[in-house]
């Protein structure tokens, strides 16, 4: 089985820049877009959707602008059920929900040729760059926003499960919510009569949205417009049992495609609106002739509604009773011609509801009994075979959870500031200035300011800090230099740990190291770099300015209006565990073998501790393990043995004594790990390269993770002179020493020495 970030990202491949516009930022809008969908894949967090959403509104300027004009559909969405959702009982989370759709239908049209050409004949559409760009686009509206009409739903649930609550009985006997003035809510202005008019010339004239829909559904379905028109209001003006959040959806983003002064709107847009309205439960109970949704008569609705269904994994439950029957935490799936095999995975398969005897949990009782497939047949029509497994496995510990405020809200605040505050003279900025300079930016920096905005937390987590809206009992930070902590500086360390976050994502957009250009559109243009390096070899002026963003980030967030506060911990952070990390320069083992085995040991430690790796860069195991550090997003140490260049220079030449050339591409790949360093120090030894800094890091560790084939070399010539100093064996014995144990403290992954004079 693969993962859904794997298959999701495959989409990508299916079109190149030159199909997106506009074409001077095309390549870095792809990339944006494709890093942030597989971020979220990776974490499943809102803050992480919330990217996804934002690329998506800047690319294609939804509404005539970006996410400015699509913020509160969006956060109103995340808002209400964060705070409303727990009043319900049964309730789980739509806005990540929705990004996971996206994915899943992304991952099907790239992996399922029968679903692609079938969309692609439906709109008469060719197999290019060009049509996947343009399925991208109304997929994105369908699956990103068929979920925006929650909170009328919210609220109606409310007012039904407070008055079952109180009084018992059923909604029959009870208050329910209905709402008033829909024909002015549904009515259609006159610019939006006459742009239908033009778009569809044959039809009736349309004077409310529900006319408009009721085409729709005519065209694609065969459904009667008149019945599907008063079915639709029946259902809202008098509803005691349910409020349908999929027909709100489907207004809200009508409204808001018009009122944004849409100029094309035609029947790829009007299928947009009816798969979202059709998605959840009018066509399974109300529709005037309803039936399955065949994927040859609305291939949109038809994804829609199998994405939605099948998207039951690491969803955050917010209702008491959906709490009680946890879904599945983990995802993965194979596609084929008209074939999905998807497998679900649980914590654990039985579930104890109130204390009492293990039950079976319902969601894997319905896929064990074969009924939630036939449930989903029942809702969509096509030669799919689909086959769904489960698997029983304890659920990973996430490690990147912080107390700071996790509502993703005020991310974008926070970006703005954050762009503003590298500014000497921004704490005279007004917030009309601020919002206005962060929108003329391109899509990539102004992603670079909100990962930095996302980035904070964990920022803060290591200084005893966090920030939140609310007003706490905590002490109320305004200077970060008076913040105790284990630190000399507080804000050279914010510094460093900012630096590293920049480089790590320049490094992600394909940005390199390189001092090859005489302004800043030509390093743009090249995606170069001169600061792609240890922190240590930054310029004053530029270190200056990551003191000078972190000394305003505080003033800015409040006059932006978030009152948004940092406060100190009364207790201490995650505690800290340094690991040492050696090995052979030079070795016969695969590297994805080995890397897959450190990082399983890194990510054990981190499930508890605050993990720091340190190696001396050496070639092989050293800059292997830093590797593993850096791709886990772990802080990353070098201790060298001499100055940058100097060591590169003897990595080289020692490569070469090998019989092991260092390439140009080596060189550029050991520059951009270094420069992910949040501390490169030099501890020279004129004795022997690597004896000094090797006992350095050992002395600072509290574990040692060695790549050795477990022979033992000699540390003693003849004559007692110290020989072989510095490398493996000598590192563990060292560790020994220390009172470190083998096994438990000291922990070894086989790897086979490869030949060579110099090797140990």
């Amino acid at each position: 089985m693969r993962t859904l970030s794997e298959a999701g990202n495959e989409f990508f491949d299916l079109f190149g820049p030159a199909d997106l516009s506009p074409a001077e930022t095309a390549e870095s809008d792809k990339l944006c877009f494709r890093n942030a969908l597989k971020q979220f894949l990776a974490s499943g967090k809102k803050e992480d959707a919330f990217c996804v959403y934002f690329c998506f509104s800047e690319i294609f300027k939804l509404f005539g602008q970006g996410y400015e004009n699509t913020k509160k559909l969006l956060e109103m969405l995340s808002d209400h059920e964060y705070h409303s959702g727990e009043l319900l009982s049964k309730h789980r989370d739509h806005y990540s929900h929705s990004v996971y759709v996206f994915a899943l239908g992304l991952a099907l049209y790239a992996g399922d040729g029968a679903y692609r050409r079938a969309y692609l004949r439906f709109y008469g559409l060719e197999e290019n760059g060009a049509s996947a760009v343009r399925f991208l686009k109304y997929w994105g509206l369908a699956s990103l926003f068929h979920d925006i009409g929650y909170p009328f739903q919210l609220a109606h649930e409310q007012i039904k499960a407070y008055a079952e609550e109180v009084w018992g009985g059923g909604a029959e006997n009870n208050l329910y919510v209905s709402y008033g003035n829909l024909e002015e809510f549904i009515g259609l202005g006159e610019g939006a009569r006459r742009q239908l008019a033009a778009a569809f010339p044959a039809a009736k004239p349309f004077s409310t949205y529900h006319d408009l829909f009721a085409y729709g559904l005519a065209v694609r379905e065969g459904y009667d417009p008149a019945a599907v028109c008063a079915k639709l209001t029946e259902r809202i003006v008098r509803q005691p049992e349910f409020m349908d959040h999929g027909y709100f959806s489907a207004l809200i983003l009508a409204r808001q495609l018009f009122a944004g002064g849409e100029t094309a709107f035609g029947m790829e847009e009007l299928d947009v609106l009816t798969a979202i309205l059709l998605h959840n439960s009018f066509n399974k109970f109300d529709a005037p002739g309803r039936h399955p949704i065949g994927r040859e008569e609305h291939p949109l609705s038809y994804l829609l509604i199998l994405c939605d269904e099948l998207q039951c994994w690491d969803r955050l439950a917010y209702g008491k009773v959906s709490r009680r029957d946890p879904v599945a935490w983990d995802f993965g799936l194979e596609i084929g011609e008209d074939s999905l095999a998807v497998r679900y995975v649980y914590d654990c398969y039985t579930v104890r509801p109130d204390g009492g005897a293990g039950a079976l949990n319902k969601n894997y009782a319905e896929m064990k009994e074969g009924a939630f497939v036939r449930n989903l047949q029942s809702y969509i029509r096509s030669p799919l075979r689909l086959t769904v497994e489960t698997e029983e496995r304890k659920k990973q510990k996430k490690t990147s959870l912080y107390a700071s405020d996790d509502n993703f809200i005020s991310l974008c605040d926070m970006a703005k500031a954050i762009h503003s505050s590298y500014n000497d003279h921004c704490k005279s900025f007004g917030a009309d200035f601020i919002s206005e300079d962060f929108g003329n930016l391109d899509l990539e920096f102004k992603l670079s300011n909100i990962e930095q905005a996302k980035s904070y937390a964990y920022k803060l987590e290591l200084i005893n800090c966090f920030y939140s809206r609310k007003e706490l009992d905590y002490p109320v930070v305004e200077d970060f230099g008076r913040v105790e902590t284990d630190y000399k500086d507080n804000l050279e360390f914010l510094s460093r740990e900012e630096h590293v976050r920049w480089v790590r994502e320049k490094l992600a957009m394909g940005w390199r190291y390189g001092a090859d250009y005489t302004s800043k559109e030509e390093r743009n243009r090249k995606k170069h770099h001169k600061d792609i390096v240890p922190y240590e070899q930054l310029p004053e002026e530029e270190r200056a300015k990551d003191r000078l963003m972190i000394n305003n980030i505080i003033v800015l967030l409040n006059k932006l209006g978030g009152n948004v506060k940092i406060y100190n911990y009364r207790s201490g952070k995650k505690p800290t565990l340094q690991i040492a990390g050696t090995g052979h320069r030079y070795f016969d083992c695969g590297e994805a073998g080995l890397k897959a085995r450190v990082k399983e040991i890194l990510e054990g430690f981190a499930q508890t501790y605050h993990v720091i790796v340190r190696t001396c860069f050496a070639r092989g195991a050293d800059q292997l393990i830093a590797e593993c550090a850096a791709e886990l997003g772990l802080t990353l140490k070098a201790d060298l043995p001499m100055p940058v260049e100097e060591f590169i220079a003897n990595v080289r030449r020692d490569g070469e004594e090998n019989g092991v050339p260092f390439t140009a591409e080596d060189e550029l790949r050991m520059r951009h790990l270094l420069a992910q360093t949040a501390v490169c120090r030099v501890i020279r030894d004129e004795r022997s390269v690597y004896a000094a800094a090797s006992a350095y890091i050992v002395q600072k560790c509290d574990k040692v993770i060695a790549l050795w084939d477990g022979k033992e070399l000699p540390l003693e010539d003849g004559q007692g002179n110290p020989v072989n100093r510095g490398g493996t064996y000598d590192c563990i014995c060292m560790a020994q020493r220390r009172g470190l144990e083998m096994g438990k403290d000291i922990i070894i992954v086989h790897c086979d020495r490869k030949g060579g004079k110099k090797c140990h």
